[in-house]
């Protein structure tokens, strides 16, 4: 007889690196603000004869909401910051009818890591500060990306 397997329901993900494009904010159908932080993070481990070596990865981060408007307001290309979210796989039609597969970090909190925000109290901005918060279930149709 088989045991029965208790897997922890566990999706989180932190990471810290700097955006590698400007940031574009738009809006769903319904007017809720998203935006998309393009991000290059760093992992530095040591290869098969000892050295070290640093392996550079880019992931987007979805930002929703009031995060994203103050995210589009003070970030930029090669700003420094901190996300705290999840993974989510979404599924989309390109413009030539091919199916795609997109793996991203929705964000739950996003640290701005530069002096020149820490100087302010608006440097950490989290979903439980936005009562706006889009909802868990979106569809493709509510991503305009």
């Amino acid at each position: 007889m088989a045991k029965e397997l208790r897997l922890p329901r566990v999706n989180t993900v932190i990471l810290s690196g700097r955006l590698t494009r400007d940031i574009e904010l738009r809006y769903t159908q319904s007017g809720t603000p998203v935006t998309k932080l393009p991000i290059a993070f760093d992992r530095n481990y040591k290869d098969a004869s000892g050295e070290w070596q640093s392996e550079t990865s880019f992931i987007d981060v979805v930002v929703w909401s009031k995060i994203a408007e103050r995210c589009a307001q003070y970030l930029h290309k090669g700003s420094a910051v901190l996300i705290e979210g999840y993974l989510q796989t979404r599924t989309f039609v390109d413009r030539d009818n091919q199916n795609r597969k997109v793996v991203e970090v929705v964000a739950s909190r996003v640290n701005f890591l530069e002096k020149e925000y820490n100087d302010s109290s608006n440097q950490n901005y989290s979903s439980s500060q936005d009562s706006n918060q889009m909802e868990a279930t979106t569809t493709d149709d509510d991503v305009p990306f």
